[in-house]
């Protein structure tokens, strides 16, 4: 009586908060191995252990290949759960939401076109060791190029973290929003408000504290301010 009261692909107030609360976890495991690796320690110990040339070759890239094995794990599990529909968005609006999501998703490439493809990847620097080379050491935090002064361009004219605002239009706007997107999306949007802080200073110690103070005053923190253009 009580499945049938529910309808048909409906589950139980228990199991979806089970499911709510499976999404947490795979979100702060995710999160909690991301900023472990990324951190200044986990680079030391392993300069450490291989020491500065493998270390300097090997780093990056490993360390965007986990990421990428990571998330197609937590992408499985996801999917796997039981979840209910909050809302969805009719057409023609849900396009509007769509193109909202392929923005951000340019504003990603855009940041890491700015970058470098190759040194945004770990490819560079792999290569490098490959062919015998000793690579150079990555930077401390990914911002824009700089000689003195920072080189603002692309996406990195519109917000100081292009990747962090990248993620959080793809999953604020999705058109059909359920219960475990939800849950993803608050963490999401945790993580990126913490982890573009924590940037901050990264990026600061990277690049001096007055040529990134000069960066801070001509660029937002995150939401780009289209009347204001970099000075």
């Amino acid at each position: 009586m009580y499945a049938s009261c529910m309808g048909r692909g409906a589950h139980p107030p228990t199991e979806e908060r089970a499911a709510a609360g499976r999404v947490a976890l795979i979100c702060t495991l995710w999160a909690a191995v991301h900023s472990l690796l990324a951190s200044r320690r986990a680079k030391d110990l392993a300069c450490r252990i291989v020491g500065p040339r493998y270390r300097n070759g090997l780093y990056r890239f490993l360390y965007n290949l986990q990421a990428v094995v990571l998330v197609a794990w937590a992408a499985r599990r996801f999917l796997s759960l039981p979840d209910r529909e909050l809302y969805r968005v009719p057409a023609p609006w849900s396009l509007l939401l769509r193109l909202g999501q392929c923005a951000s998703v340019a504003v990603l490439l855009s940041g890491v076109r700015v970058i470098g493809v190759l040194d945004f990847a770990g490819i560079s620097s792999l290569l490098d060791l490959l062919r015998g080379r000793n690579p150079r050491p990555e930077p401390e935090a990914q911002g824009p190029p700089s000689e003195g002064e920072l080189k603002i361009a692309g996406a990195f004219r519109l917000t100081r973290h292009p990747g962090n605002l990248a993620a959080l239009g793809i999953f604020l706007l999705f058109p059909r929003m359920t219960v475990n997107r939800a849950v993803l999306a608050l963490f999401v949007t945790l993580y990126v408000i913490l982890g573009s802080l924590h940037e901050e200073q990264r990026l600061r110690a990277a690049y001096g504290a007055a040529a990134y103070d000069r960066y801070r005053r001509s660029v937002p923190f995150l939401l780009p301010r289209p009347w204001k253009s970099p000075g």
